[in-house]
């Protein structure tokens, strides 16, 4: 019995901090998002917050200008948020529905065409791509139906702070 409860607290305990994995200095971005809003329990994530998070492209949601959807092609989503800013979104696993992910904003720069490639050659190929980011967090009020949740993006100051393993 006693094996039994200590198996079944193990468990529990890993169940709970399971979304809280850190790969290097990197949290989850599920330890801090929830389909694509701010986790409620995660009060100390604030608005303008430098964090390192790492999840998985969207491949529904990526969005640029011209030359981006030359590279991206099929997997093109539409213009970027403004002509001098890339995008796609974050979510926290390989799994999760197109939609429940989180805006990265990135500046388009010298960078961009071979990270945009390595997300369009893993598109193609039906492959997730896992990547490590580190920017600021932007929340933001986002009233969904009779509640009120927070939403979020991630402020990158270039393609550089996009990266595919924690080496740098």
């Amino acid at each position: 019995m006693r094996r039994t409860l200590y198996l079944a607290t193990v468990f529990l305990a890993v169940l709970a901090t399971g979304c809280d994995e850190r790969i290097g200095d990197y949290v989850s971005a599920s330890s801090i998002s929830e389909n694509g809003f701010l986790r409620t329990t995660k009060a100390s994530v604030h608005s303008g917050q430098f964090i390192k998070l790492w999840g998985y492209v969207d491949y529904a949601n990526l969005f640029g200008d011209a030359g981006a959807k030359e590279i991206l092609g099929d997997w093109w989503g539409g213009d970027g948020p403004d002509p001098t800013t890339w995008r796609f979104n974050l979510k926290a696993h390989p799994d999760d529905k197109p939609g429940n992910s989180f805006a990265v904003l990135v500046p388009n720069d010298k960078e961009r065409g071979t990270v945009l490639q390595v997300f369009a050659d893993n598109a193609r190929a039906r492959q997730p791509t896992r990547v490590f980011v580190a920017g600021k967090i932007v929340t933001f009020d986002a009233p969904v139906n009779i509640t009120r949740r927070l939403g979020l993006y991630i402020e990158l100051a270039g393609s550089s702070d996009i990266a595919f393993s924690t080496r740098r």
